[in-house]
């Protein structure tokens, strides 16, 4: 059962939104459908059309707006862009067809995958003019959803010839880590390995250097770029030929996020549609930066240069959405430090915190200034929330764990507590200073009845705060020292928790919610 097309009652220029719904037989459930359509009259031909997972979030990705930028430019030709919403099984829908993962996730995936080839594809094709022709038809994906689009094409090149995966879950395994774990558990990795790669075969993969912060073997490479990289070994090895069909981004700075997968979007859409002669011209890759990587496997366009290319030219969000950002972020960065920036930087040593604030503190590297970090950190919690809606900030990842609205009250009550007790301890107050019971702070917090934007502004307050704070204190209040919850702190140790505690839990959001939304 289909419903017809609706168009929004007034839409951008160019582009054309229709929303429809399928009806899966084999999800067994109805699937909402998002199509751009190209501007102009339609096209007698068929068109190249992209496939893209997660169509609920092309809000979220300003994917419109792109478009609308890339087809006024001329860099792209014109095509159909077919995104199917997951909902609350998309942890299932989606993975490798053959193979859940060892905690039994991806247990649809291969129902997901004849849904798109049986259903999904047909329909687009008849009702959307979308090629048949898997020469012009591209699948892509975000996190888990990039790793659906790189398995359903690796396994089915009589339908599409070509894959994108941001931020791809290539992490995906048969076997938990400390649970016997090596490499070769990787899924998605043995699956390449044992089938030769098809001639139309093309793939543009890419990361982000703060997708994530584990790194299981210690050898300098998050897991996230190191999965990836070692993905792409293996296509390379099953027959790929990198120079003509692999493209490889690597965004520095770059977050599991739709706010860096939106801004990268431009270049994989070039890469994809782009148009012959365009005046905007797709950049080289950019430079890699890795250990250990074999110089005869992996090519040239995949190793660092001595000259780097040109960078993706970042897309430029619509004003009101600059604006507020900027605001949101000015009193952030604009104090001016007291403390010298050429300052020495003492990191705390053993008996300056309780052992568990160590794990906090080692978020912070030695190289970086806990003052920078406290100012650049507001960035990434409103990057997490941009998009989100209030419903997708009060859902846990898991039974009996914290919504992201309750996970960040957490944080503001922390950095509160911390930052008094730096005050307390700078100023020579010697009384002990007692804990608190986090999970009790939580449960009485009432989070989950604020909106999002409250909460952003209480947190924007808090931090500024704290920042000012810690901007006024010198090496003689740094060094001062208390009690407290039982065990000895110094002003300089809380320093480095504060953001500590929040990079925490940032990873945590990048790992275990982000992935589920």
């Amino acid at each position: 059962m289909l419903s017809d097309p609706t168009m929004p009652a007034a839409p951008l220029a160019g582009t054309r939104l229709c929303r429809e719904v399928l009806t899966s037989a084999h999800l067994g459930r109805d699937v909402e459908l998002s199509i751009l359509l190209p501007p102009g009259s339609a096209s007698p031909d068929p068109l190249p059309v992209l496939y893209l997972n997660d169509g609920q979030d092309l809000e979220r990705l300003h994917l419109q707006t792109t478009l609308n930028a890339l087809y006024t430019s001329g860099a792209v030709r014109p095509f159909v862009l077919v995104a199917p919403h997951a909902n609350e099984q998309r942890v299932q829908e989606y993975g490798t067809a053959a193979h859940p993962d060892f905690n039994g996730r991806g247990s649809r995936a291969g129902a997901y995958t004849e849904f798109v080839i049986e259903e999904l594809l047909p329909f687009a094709q008849a009702k959307y003019h979308a090629s048949a022709d898997p020469l012009q038809a591209v699948m892509a994906g975000f996190s888990l959803g990039g790793l659906s689009a790189v398995d359903m094409v690796w396994h089915h090149p009589e339908a599409f010839a070509r894959a994108g995966a941001f931020s791809g879950s290539f992490w995906w395994r048969q076997r938990a880590v400390g649970a016997g774990y090596t490499p070769a558990d990787r899924i998605m990795h043995g699956l390449v390995r044992a089938r030769r790669a098809h001639p139309s075969h093309a793939f543009w993969l890419q990361s982000g250097t703060l997708d994530e912060r584990g790194d299981r073997n210690e050898n300098g490479v998050i897991d996230s770029i190191e999965d990836c990289l070692d993905l792409i070994e293996e296509l390379i090895r099953s027959g790929l030929d990198p120079q003509r069909a692999l493209r490889y981004v690597q965004v520095e700075g770059g977050h599991h996020h739709p706010d860096t997968w939106g801004r990268v979007m431009p270049d994989f859409l070039r890469w994809a549609f782009g148009q012959e002669g365009s005046a905007s011209p797709l950049p080289a890759p950019l430079p890699v930066v890795r250990l250990q990587l074999d110089p005869h496997l992996v090519p040239e366009i995949l190793l660092p240069t001595a000259s780097a290319p040109a960078p993706v030219a970042p897309l430029v969000l619509p004003s009101a959405d600059i604006a507020s950002t900027q605001a949101a972020a000015a009193i952030i960065v604009s104090p001016t430090r007291a403390i010298p920036q050429s300052m020495p930087l003492t990191r705390p040593i053993e008996g300056d915190y309780l052992p568990y604030a160590l794990g906090y503190i080692n978020q912070i590297p030695t190289d970086q200034d806990p003052h920078e970090a406290l100012r650049q950190q507001p960035q990434e919690i409103h990057a997490v929330f941009a998009g989100l809606s209030e419903a997708q900030a009060e859902k846990p990842y898991a039974n009996g764990k914290w919504s992201l609205k309750e996970m960040l009250l957490h944080q503001i009550d922390s950095e509160r507590i911390f930052a008094y007790r730096a005050l307390r301890f700078a100023r020579a107050d010697g009384q002990d200073l007692h804990g608190f019971e986090q999970d009790d702070y939580v449960a009485n917090s009432n989070a989950n009845a604020r909106t999002i934007a409250s909460l952003l502004g209480e947190y924007d307050a808090v931090r500024a705060a704290t920042v000012a704070l810690f901007d006024n204190f010198g090496e003689e209040e740094l060094n001062r020292r208390g009690t407290a919850n039982g065990g000895p702190a110094t002003v300089r140790a809380l320093l480095y928790i504060i953001p500590g505690h929040e990079r925490h839990h940032l990873n945590i959001v990048r790992e275990r919610y982000l992935p589920i939304l």
